[in-house]
């Protein structure tokens, strides 16, 4: 339930572990993308083969998270996150070395599905944390849309900057570097505080909640796990059935194919110009979805102050054709500025609405929260799968990236 009334908020001190935690997702994905063609190159890849690599971290989350997320909703998160850090930091490590297409593709696929537990996990504790407050907690998610936004933002700069110097590898070293810091997060349990509140016109405060901590909850026994998953997977079988949920998934696919066609679409431009791109502009240009994909977090968790998060999506999604076609037309027909102001645009729309599509999910199956973050992020992710495999095909069949856009 919204609660209504005063309230004064302090930073969820959960969220900035778990924003170390959302940051590595986009890390590991996106930063591989303005590589992905140089290095094709060098490997010897058709460019199907290149969009396949690109494409095979989002399906490997989308797989990842449609297992793990009823997984975390009876195991304790202690026991899943520091083993997905582990693999993502000894498969960033064997990515390394010299990549043939078959270490590629395992790498991508590896790194996929154990970002995606990661992820999960962060976005239990943080749902665990705030479980009561539903303000609080979809105000939280969008803080975790801010952390990821600058995942993003620092995965292309870092990759547009390797692609630039002409070492790939560069990528999967900070990668490997970067899964060592998240251990040190894993291993050291977050908890939350309670959160003052105050009543309506001044009135007393009401009693604070006491703080969650998923991470040390105690491990089940085999018998009891057993029977959890059992009992989950029958209330998730009723879950996916619901026609808000099948709704919402369609919805969460669009997203992600509208997001990761258009990094890998400013990779094929950035690739195709004559004469090469300059590397400051190179970072500039692949940084401006982040960008976008920032402010439309921040801007969204005020307007959560005032409107429920279902009546956001609603007229959020009704926007949201707009700037896309506008960046379409403008990569038709404009020039750079344009084509800059429409990547900014398509961000904005698109980081107000990320979180806003998990907090869906969430509030409407609380007991089920790592269910419901699986069926947004699985239909998510088949949809950034889609997107740079559909745009790669297009460019090659019609020989002109802008056209692909």
């Amino acid at each position: 339930m919204r609660r209504t009334g005063t309230r004064r908020e302090r930073p969820v001190p959960v969220a900035t572990g778990a924003g170390v935690l959302v940051l590595y997702g986009p890390l590991s994905g996106l930063s591989y993308i303005p590589v992905s063609v140089g290095l094709g190159e060098q490997v010897g890849l058709t460019g199907s083969q290149v969009g396949l690599t690109v494409g095979a971290h989002a399906l490997a989350a989308a797989v990842g998270t449609l297992l793990l997320g009823p997984l975390l909703d009876v195991v304790p998160v202690r026991r899943v996150l520091p083993a997905a850090v582990v693999v993502n930091g000894l498969a960033s490590l064997a990515l390394c070395l010299a990549p043939a297409y078959g270490l590629l593709l395992a790498g991508r696929l590896v790194t996929g599905a154990a970002s995606a537990a990661v992820t999960l996990c962060a976005y239990v504790v943080v749902s665990d944390a705030a479980r009561d407050d539903d303000v609080r907690r979809d105000r939280t998610l969008s803080l975790l849309q801010g952390f990821m936004s600058v995942g993003a933002a620092s995965a292309l700069a870092l990759g547009a900057a390797a692609a630039a110097a002409g070492r790939p590898r560069w990528v999967f070293v900070v990668l490997a570097a970067y899964s060592l810091g998240m251990l040190v997060v894993a291993l050291r349990p977050a908890r939350g505080r309670p959160v003052a509140e105050v009543g309506p016109a001044g009135g007393p405060a009401r009693a604070a909640v006491p703080a969650v901590d998923p991470v040390a909850a105690p491990v089940p026994a085999v018998a009891a796990l057993r029977t959890g998953l059992a009992r989950t997977a029958r209330e998730v079988g009723g879950l996916v059935r619901q026609r808000r949920v099948l709704a919402l998934m369609a919805g969460s696919l669009v997203l992600g194919l509208v997001i990761s066609g258009s990094h890998f679409g400013v990779s094929l431009l950035l690739e195709g110009r004559p004469g090469g791109v300059p590397a400051l502009e190179r970072v500039v240009l692949s940084v401006l979805i982040p960008v976008g994909v920032f402010t439309g977090a921040a801007v969204n968790r005020q307007l959560l102050r005032r409107r429920t998060r279902e009546a956001l999506y609603r007229g959020l999604y009704l926007v949201l054709p707009l700037p896309v076609l506008a960046y379409a037309a403008a990569t038709a027909y404009a020039g750079s500025l344009a084509q800059a102001a429409c990547l900014v645009l398509v961000g904005v729309l698109l980081g107000a609405m990320m979180p806003l599509s998990t907090a869906l999910g969430i509030g409407w199956f609380p007991d089920l929260r790592g269910s419901a973050t699986a069926a947004e992020g699985t239909a998510r992710g088949a949809g950034a799968t889609l997107g740079p495999v559909a745009v790669g095909a297009a460019a090659v069949a019609w020989s002109d990236p802008g056209a692909a856009l």
